[in-house]
């Protein structure tokens, strides 16, 4: 950054206007370019510490404008045929103001673009663009507001003095040259070792996103059905507590008959009679409740409803659909039913265990009365385990 704002500085010095070319003591010019490049790395050192910097940048702010200005008046003592010059008080200060100004700009900008990082990079390119050009249209007034009343004068040379001009023209202009050429080939540098780090942290956060997702898929769902599990269940009861107006009922749907599924055609037959049952609990439930898979042939359904018998309904449905006949690999299975028992939120519990141990119970009560049937939990003719 140190030799850029140097070439900056003599660039614009050129540019400055003067009726012939001016030429640099060579000594004055490299010294102005070890400030600049001194100045600069001083001043990120002290931005990177965050004690150093403190709230509102004002040391490292500082630090860079004291470098510039050291650079640019140090840059005019350099010019050897300047004749008679002098800059005014005013400009000078007003150059001070703009350059600290634009520091603190910049810095600022800086700051928000290393925050932004990672996070969103269409921001922290922004932020950088808006770093780079604040410092060097800083640098560029301030150098224009410290030069504009000089007055370059005419000097009669002997051939020799002439001769030692163009050598030290030719030598500046080829320090120049190199120094944009480093410059330049140290920025496609960063830029390429920055773009291959991004690269490789996108793919990382990509590759580490599908993991957590697979990660939370597996620890949250049953690997089977692709159901939400118990612990699912658990947590999205939890959060409809805290906001729930209407009552929530809480239906446990266990399986009539599955067992002789599993005992005659096996496991893998009774897996691809589940797959089917929780297909068709979806299907019936739609978008007004919930279905989670809890263990074997054992299912829950919570549904958000005023009206008891518009859940009654809706039970009597999920009778019907699972008493449905089932086409499967090995066999045909037309003699499944299922018990449910109702537990009602917050009528019956208020926390997730006590819920589902009362519809369990209910759905264990009709079970024993002849399965195939719904129940709601009952205080007085249902009583829990101890």
């Amino acid at each position: 950054m140190g030799c850029g704002i140097w070439v900056l500085h003599y660039m614009v010095m050129q540019a400055h206007h003067h009726n012939h070319v001016i030429n640099y003591n060579i000594q004055i010019t490299l010294a102005s370019l070890l400030i600049a490049i001194v100045g600069c790395t001083l001043g990120f050192v002290c931005f990177l510490f965050k004690k150093l910097r403190r709230k509102h940048y004002l040391l490292p702010a500082l630090i860079f404008s004291a470098t510039a200005a050291s650079m640019h008046y140090l840059g005019l003592t350099a010019i050897i045929n300047a004749g008679d010059w002098y800059v005014s008080n005013t400009n000078i200060t007003l150059s001070l103001i703009v350059i600290f100004t634009t520091s603190l700009m910049m810095l600022r900008l800086t700051h928000l673009m290393l925050v932004m990082t990672g996070k969103n990079d269409s921001y922290a390119n922004f932020y950088r663009l808006g770093a780079t050009l604040t410092l060097c249209v800083g640098v560029a007034i301030m150098h224009f507001l410290g030069s504009c009343e000089i007055n370059m004068g005419s000097m009669a040379v002997s051939s020799a003095a002439s001769s030692q001009d163009a050598y030290i023209e030719n030598s500046l202009a080829i320090t120049i040259i190199v120094l944009v050429a480093l410059v330049f080939m140290l920025a496609i540098f960063i830029w390429f070792i920055n773009f291959k780090e991004h690269l490789s942290n996108e793919l990382l956060k990509k590759e580490l996103i599908m993991k957590n997702l697979q990660l939370k898929q597996m620890t949250q769902h049953d690997s089977l059905t692709k159901l939400p599990n118990r612990l699912y269940l658990q947590a999205h009861l939890n959060t409809q507590f805290n906001s729930q107006t209407e009552p929530l009922f809480i239906m446990f749907v266990d399986l009539d008959g599955f067992k002789r599924v599993n005992d005659v055609w096996g496991h893998a037959v009774g897996d691809e009679l589940l797959v089917k049952i929780s297909r068709s609990l979806k299907s019936v439930v739609g978008n007004e409740g919930f279905v989670a898979r809890i263990g074997g042939d054992e299912f829950i359904i919570v549904i958000s409803q005023k009206d008891k018998d518009t859940v009654i309904q809706l039970a009597q449905q999920l009778l019907a659909t699972i008493s449905d006949r089932y086409e499967l690999s090995a066999t045909t299975v037309d003699f499944l039913s299922a018990s449910i028992g109702i537990s009602v939120y917050p009528e019956h519990g208020k926390d997730v265990a006590t819920l589902l141990k009362k519809a369990d119970v209910a759905m264990y009560y009709i079970k024993d009365k002849g399965k195939n049937n719904v129940t709601f939990y009952d205080e007085v003719e249902m009583t829990l385990p101890c």
